[in-house]
């Protein structure tokens, strides 16, 4: 079982006949996962014995060399990875604010999630 299921079993579920369910809890990368290049690869093979960890990355940086992602001018420091419950919506709700009970649900389990790590929420709909 993986460590996101692990963490959904410990929240409390939403009340009978909600319109919304606990899909799962996933490490998402805001705005997106730093992208490596060759140039990165380059100088942790030289510098750093071949490990490509966040050291080699601050040294490419200031080599010149940033996230290689189309037209992303953020440094590595500013990608950013959190703990994120997914709640899946019975429909799009167009303002989140109407969906009935979300918001007293959220705030009976603010505690629990953050004290799992839940750094944030996301809102899919079913089709």
């Amino acid at each position: 079982m993986s460590e996101g299921n692990d963490i959904l079993e410990q929240i409390p579920p939403p009340p009978e006949g909600s319109v919304f369910a606990l899909q799962k809890v996933e490490t998402i990368s805001v705005p997106h996962p730093y992208v490596i290049g060759p140039r990165h690869v380059a100088i942790a093979s030289d510098r750093f014995s071949g490990r490509l960890g966040e050291d080699a990355i601050e040294a490419s940086e200031r080599a010149g060399y940033g996230c290689q992602h189309p037209r992303c001018q953020l440094s590595h420091k500013e990608h950013e990875s959190m703990r994120t419950l997914f709640v899946l919506l019975d429909s799009k709700p167009g303002d989140l604010n109407n969906v009935p009970g979300l918001h007293a649900y959220l705030v009976s389990i603010k505690e629990r999630a953050e004290s799992l790590g839940i750094q944030g929420f996301a809102f899919p709909h079913r089709r």
